[in-house]
């Protein structure tokens, strides 16, 4: 059962009970990404994350800690371009310790200038190990070519030069206009009383009000197809990412893309794996992955192999997409495909923290929540019409972005200018 409430001032809360667990998972998601900051507050989403971890006027950082492994719990965060999420998983009798702890976090932070400075240095250090990381660059990257001009383009780790130049007051104006109670909202899922949840986190929050808020504009593709090269003489493998044109989170061919995902990089037995790597073994990593925001997204496509060997698994995984667009998938294929899928997911969703996660990304997105049962009727509801009828917009190499990290790559870039 899942109970759906938005309290007066505007902070809705998600509640899903989960018989035989014994523990209970809590997110509080706030709409503060990268698309809302403006070009001197690149990275202020993250950097808050941080920095709500390092004390507030009624804990310090320790002591965060300390109250958290006291009674066994975990707690985390993340940024995303969308959104900051902070969550928690606690056994069932200690849940009102985890809301009490991150709604501490999210309305009391302290931002010492000693701790701000301190984490200033951690979050470049980050940023540099990002730089250092091939997966990073090229995934970065074939986002700023898919989305252009666009706010999906950009890093959420900001720069160095932007980190280094945040002040208390810019981390307090950034909260003051997106933390509010109408930008948020609280997710749970597990063992717990639904209206004590409620009136715990509707006591916490009475003070909090809600603010008019600037609507967001973005989510449009460059829609060109364009190639770029990332030159890394100390890297030992050439790196490769292909971005197709996909869907949003709530499109409805979002379920008919995931069975095309799935047969074609999204497993051992899927068509780049045992292709390229099965049968040939010119690669350790291979695969493909959607990438998903609230009104866009793409198909990733990845490698990484030999620099001799690059321009051959180039060309396969070109052929594996034109060969899609040519011939389809079969019924047998897609029978095998949505059984795959319907597995994965109900393995994923038997803790509460995917109950929890899945239930914050539809929900911060404005989108309607989707059950268990649901996405396995969806997906047993997919017809071969209905998978066959998006393979020409997901195979449209009009719109192809491509990305290559390694030495003398200029070749592949090259490669898909013809």
């Amino acid at each position: 059962m899942i109970l759906d409430k938005t309290l007066d001032n505007g902070l809705r809360i998600i509640a899903e009970k989960l018989d035989n667990v014994r523990t209970v998972s809590v997110s509080f998601t706030v709409n503060a990404g990268t698309v809302d900051e403006q070009s001197d507050e690149a990275g202020i989403s993250h950097y808050i994350e941080h920095m709500v971890f390092k004390g507030t006027k009624n804990r310090t950082a320790a002591e965060i800690a300390m109250d958290m492994d006291a009674v066994g719990a975990s707690l985390n965060a993340g940024t995303s371009r969308e959104n900051t999420r902070f969550y928690a998983k606690v056994l069932d009798k200690h849940l009102p310790t985890a809301i009490d702890v991150i709604s501490d976090m999210l309305l009391n932070p302290k931002f010492d200038s000693k701790d701000m400075e301190l984490e200033k240095g951690v979050v470049c250090d980050e940023i540099l190990m990002s730089q250092d990381d091939p997966d990073d660059l090229v995934s970065q990257r074939i986002q700023e070519l898919y989305y252009g001009d666009d706010p999906l383009s950009r890093s959420v780790l900001g720069s160095e030069e932007t980190v280094r130049s945040f002040t208390e007051q810019n981390l307090r104006d950034y909260m003051e206009r997106l933390y509010v109670p109408n930008n948020m909202v609280v997710t749970c899922a597990g063992n717990f009383d639904q209206q004590r949840l409620v009136d715990e986190i509707s006591e916490i929050f009475i003070s909090q009000n809600n603010r008019e808020l600037k609507k967001r504009e973005y989510g449009k593709p460059k829609c060109v197809r364009e190639s770029a090269v990332i030159d890394r003489n100390d890297l030992e493998q050439t790196h490769i990412e292909l971005a197709y044109p996909s869907f949003g989170l709530g499109d409805e061919n979002r379920y008919a893309l995931m069975a095309i995902n799935s047969l074609l990089g999204g497993g051992m037995s899927s068509r780049l794996f045992q292709n390229i790597r099965e049968k040939r073994g010119l690669v350790y990593s291979v695969g493909s992955m959607p990438v998903a925001f609230v009104n866009s997204g793409y198909l990733a496509l990845f490698a990484s192999t030999a620099a001799k060997q690059a321009e051959t698994v180039l060309n396969l995984m070109l052929e594996e997409m034109e060969n899609l667009k040519k011939n389809g998938i079969t019924k047998k294929e897609l029978d095998f495909t949505r059984e795959q899928l319907k597995g994965n997911f109900s393995i994923w969703n038997e803790g509460t923290s995917a109950h929890a996660s899945m239930l914050a990304k539809y929900a911060s997105a404005g989108l309607p929540i989707v059950t268990e049962e649901q996405m396995i009727n969806n997906l047993d509801y997919l017809t071969l019409d209905d998978v066959m009828q998006i393979i020409p917009h997901v195979c449209d190499e009009t719109k192809l972005c491509s990305v290559f990290a390694g030495r003398e790559c200029g070749g592949l870039s090259e490669l898909m200018k013809k």
